[in-house]
């Protein structure tokens, strides 16, 4: 069987799909061929021992290349428009795996209509809008692609509208997003849920002097990590207020890890009288340091007003580190709270902050929740797992097509 994978996102990774596409291309069985349709970012893919696992035994097709968070999507629609027919005859692939919100195949899908396809559902534009408008956040300080989002939200709802009327074969990665896209569209005649996976080997918990090297400035101090993009929608304004509430109870220090624009945050620490020395930007960080700032972590937050079901809360679960997050879209299929993590109220800094408290005061509730946090990604939410589950969903298409 010969897959085509389009992302737009692939290594080096810059958001949850392009993690979930990395992960699916070096977790797939070895009887399925895999091509990774994409754009280059910079230079492409540094190649390390992890990485060149997954290229050796895939074949990666350059559409072009990307810069941004938003406008890299048109462009990587019409470079698939415009190449994929020959890439199709040249590889003969069996099937067209697309993932969305970004909607790579949207012209394909009327163009091209024999390709056997499957869509994975990641979100949807009004969960994406829904968590900006939650946050309250002006429009001039958002983010540039949560800006473009809501000025072309009707334009991006009559586009959605169309592609997923051409969508028979989906893949839902949490039963909250399947049920917000059945209040919206139809269901799909085959679909299925798969829950996302985490690498449970890379993401694992890592010796205090290997992670002491890498961010020596950490080194000793109580780390409250948040890792995402940074954007409105994934709550670090509660992320802030519910730190400067008790910055002064804890030494412990914020630490943000995530590619966006960094000033409206710092801004807002200022105002709220957080001393500069204990918070610390840290930009994007490179996948595989990752499983190292986790490891440094006494706490990590994910205080997001949507989620589908969050790359960054299954890796820190895997590496060991209690997790409080908001009760919101598909984390609590993730987290038993009070059991492998602590689920709080949406916008709602005080109870984010006596969740801080709790963790970092009672050390033995806090490994608790860490120990049962590890067991539950490597039991129930692995990526071999997700891999051998959207293996089974690829047979299931293309035998329905005989």
């Amino acid at each position: 069987m010969r897959v085509a994978i389009a992302t737009p996102e692939f290594l080096p990774n810059w958001g949850g799909i392009g993690t979930y596409v990395t992960l699916l291309a070096k977790e797939l069985p070895d009887d399925i061929e895999v091509h990774v349709i994409t754009l280059k970012r910079g230079d492409g893919p540094i190649e390390t021992p992890e990485t060149k696992d997954i290229l050796d035994k895939i074949e990666v097709h350059y559409l072009g290349s990307a810069e941004d968070f938003f406008l890299y999507n048109n462009q990587f629609q019409f470079n698939m428009l415009a190449k994929f027919k020959a890439l199709k005859a040249q590889h003969r692939f069996d099937l067209l795996h697309a993932n969305h919100a970004q909607m790579p195949d949207l012209f394909l899908r009327f163009l091209d209509p024999d390709t056997p396809s499957l869509t994975t559902v990641h979100t949807t534009i009004d969960s994406q809008r829904m968590g900006t408008r939650r946050s309250r956040m002006p429009l001039r300080k958002l983010e540039r692609s949560e800006k473009m989002t809501y000025l072309m939200l009707p334009m991006l709802r009559a586009l959605e509208r169309c592609y997923f009327s051409k969508c028979h074969h989906a893949i839902f990665v949490s039963e909250f997003i399947r049920r917000l896209y059945s209040k919206i569209y139809p269901m799909p005649a085959d679909w299925r849920i798969v829950h996302n996976g985490v690498d449970t080997y890379m993401f694992r918990p890592r010796p205090m002097d290997e992670c002491a090297r890498r961010y020596p400035q950490l080194e000793g101090r109580d780390v409250i990590l948040f890792s995402g993009r940074m954007i409105a929608l994934k709550g670090i304004d509660m992320a802030i207020r519910s730190f400067s509430l008790i910055h002064k109870e804890t030494d412990a220090i914020m630490v943000f890890a995530g590619a966006g624009k960094m000033e409206p945050w710092k801004e807002m620490l200022e105002q709220l009288g957080v001393p500069e020395d204990r918070y610390l930007f840290l930009g994007g960080v490179p996948y595989l340091e990752m499983p190292y700032l986790y490891s440094m972590a006494s706490a990590f937050m994910l205080p997001s007003y949507s989620e589908s079901f969050p790359m960054t809360v299954l890796e820190a679960m895997s590496c060991q580190v209690p997790v409080i997050a908001t009760d919101v879209g598909g984390i609590p299929e993730m987290i038993d709270s009070n059991r492998n993590g602590l689920l709080v109220q949406p916008g709602n800094p005080k109870n984010l902050s006596a969740a801080l408290l709790k963790v970092l005061g009672d050390r033995k509730f806090g490994a608790r929740l860490a120990s049962n946090a590890r067991a539950k990604a490597c039991e129930e939410l692995s990526a071999s797992k997700m891999a051998s589950s959207t293996a089974e969903m690829y047979r299931r298409v293309l035998e329905g097509r005989e």
